[in-house]
């Protein structure tokens, strides 16, 4: 197969060798012949060999890295958070993450029924749990339908059957399993404690460990010792590693849902929240709990594990933990503990007194009727409490309500109320403003005397009748408005805002002096004796006058120097 190429060097050779003696052609043709048909050989060898790797098939001469593809996964106006996005080697094989996508806020009749690469899609492509190739990127958006799924997760989003709870919780029997504290008051937005947790907990748990744990910062007779050492020694909530349990320390919502987790069924239900990856540490209780419903997140899907799990969501989740829904009637008769930081306004109310009452019930499919309620009296002794700038009074154990006492009325919600709301504002805001918890009962008296006496003016203004009543709110309100007033005028505010800090200030209609001249002050009974208060009369000689020791602050009439002649009204 080589000799056409041999023709051919000889041919070169030979007309390059011309002009040389024939005698020594020969040898130098030989030599020259050997050295081209050499090197021509070499080259002919190198085109084959690249002639012969170009049609075999590729082998890199090294290991070349797959080209990575990702599944990004939208929410598509879903109300939480959508899952992290998957990514992997080019024809990987993926499974689609087991998720539950919320519908948007406020369709309630929607349901997550899948995945479609289209945004606008009704139907879905894929399922979660389905597994596929993926050779390109793909979005995958999150479907929704009128019609539930129908398929069957096991792990999220659906449920599937549950393994019982590792503990019993009490469900017969509602005992109250939260109590007010020692101010009267429930506390509603205040973060509960590690060992009020325990209490809790210990309340409805039913099992008890053969031994208890111990602490070294709990002590033995700590009203919450047994609940600790009992709820610790299950493994409900356990202490920290260096032999402490915190019990005053705030309990977050994520240390909840541990302890929570251990007595709902297992294997059920769960639900992602988009704060809560699943890196968290208490991930899978979080949506364990959520799954069961216990728990729910706020607008925006978060779950917010470390905030802490206030009193008032502790009775809502506890209440839907055992079962238990409030008697929509019951919990307002006026004789139920009454929390004043928990009026029937509050959101939680109904949760809060269904907590903390103690009752028998009869189901009657869609709640609970109450039965044989065990009232509880308010920790307070009788009197006259002024509780988060209001004005509240105990009788007989319990917080007034919708009744009188003396010259006092207390609304339905137990405040004290001159039954002008606009007018309550402003006296509660002044009482706020003048005096502090920390003035005695004359030093309050005294400023808010003061406020009336320096900070109006007179105005004439129609006289009251003998025998009048019920006056002062509208005087008072004018008054107010105007910045001017008469005696009347100064009267009715100072008397109100002396009921505002519990004292029984009554208005007196009488005359001053040897001509008897309409005139109105006030009368407060004050250690069995009743004192007279005239701050228009002393506005005069201390404004007008200006003699700044002229006092008629708690005065007996008698010892004042002028005559006072009492017509209608004062102190009964």
């Amino acid at each position: 197969m080589w000799y056409p190429y041999y023709e051919l060097l000889e041919a070169f050779v030979c007309t390059a060798s011309a002009g040389i003696p024939r005698e020594k052609r020969g040898i130098v043709m030989s030599q020259k012949l050997r050295r081209v048909v050499s090197a021509s050989l070499s080259a002919v060898l190198l085109c084959l060999t690249i002639h012969v790797l170009a049609i075999e098939p590729s082998r890199p001469a090294a290991t070349v890295a797959a080209a990575q593809v990702t599944i990004r996964f939208h929410a598509n106006g879903g109300s939480s958070e959508a899952p992290a996005p998957m990514s992997g080697e080019q024809g990987q094989q993926f499974t689609l993450p087991q998720t539950q996508i919320y519908a948007p806020t406020g369709l309630t009749d929607l349901y997550f029924i899948g995945w479609s690469q289209r945004s606008a899609s009704a139907s879905a492509d894929y399922l979660p749990g389905d597994q596929l190739y993926l050779t390109r990127d793909m979005d995958l958006y999150a479907v929704f339908s009128q019609t539930p799924p129908s398929f069957q997760s096991g792990q999220e989003g659906q449920s599937s059957p549950s393994r019982p709870a590792a503990f019993t919780i009490k469900t017969g029997s509602h005992t109250k399993y939260m109590s007010g504290s020692n101010d009267g008051l429930f506390h509603p937005s205040e973060s509960l404690t590690r060992a009020e947790l325990a209490q809790m907990l210990y309340s409805v748990v039913v099992e008890r460990p053969a031994a208890g744990a111990g602490f070294s910062d709990v002590s033995s007779d700590a009203w919450y010792a047994q609940a600790v050492g009992d709820i610790a020694g299950l493994g409900i909530l356990p202490g920290y590693s260096d032999g402490s349990f915190r019990p005053t320390q705030a309990v977050t919502r994520a240390e909840s849902a541990a302890a929570l987790a251990q007595l709902i069924p297992s294997g059920g239900a769960a639900r992602a929240f988009r704060d809560v990856p699943t890196s968290h540490p208490n991930y899978s209780d979080i949506s364990a709990v959520g799954g069961y419903g216990l728990f729910s997140g706020d607008d925006v899907g978060n779950f917010n594990p470390s905030a802490g799990f206030t009193r008032a969501e502790a009775a809502v989740v506890f209440n839907k933990l055992l079962g238990r829904i409030p008697d929509s009637s019951a919990i307002y008769a006026q004789n139920l503990r009454y929390f004043p930081d928990v009026p029937t306004t509050h959101w939680a109310y109904g949760q809060v007194m269904e907590a903390a009452t103690t009752h028998s019930h009869i189901s009657n499919g869609s709640g609970e009727r109450w039965q044989d309620v065990q009232t509880e009296p308010v920790p307070l002794a009788d009197g006259f409490y002024r509780i988060n700038g209001r004005l509240y009074c105990v009788s007989e154990g319990q917080f007034l309500r919708s009744a009188a006492i003396e010259c006092f009325y207390f609304d339905a919600e137990g405040r004290y109320t001159t039954g002008d709301t606009a007018l309550d504002d402003q006296l509660n805001a002044l009482v706020e403003q003048y005096t502090d918890s920390s003035m005695t009962r004359d030093q309050k008296l005294r400023a808010l005397y003061n406020y009336c006496r320096d900070n109006f003016s007179y105005l004439k203004r129609p006289l009251l009748e003998t025998g009048a009543t019920g006056w002062e709110p509208e005087y008072a309100s004018a008054f107010l408005s105007m910045g001017k007033g008469n005696c009347f005028s100064f009267s009715s505010l100072f008397c109100l805002l002396a009921r505002e800090i519990g004292q029984p200030a009554y208005t007196v209609i009488g005359g001053l002096g040897k001509n008897a001249s309409p005139h109105g002050w006030v009368e407060i009974k004050l250690d069995g004796k009743n004192y007279t208060f005239d701050p228009q009369l002393e506005w005069r000689y201390v404004h007008d006058y200006g003699y700044k020791s002229h006092n008629l602050f708690k005065v007996f009439p008698q010892n004042t120097g002028h005559t006072y002649k009492k017509l209608s009204g004062g102190t009964p």
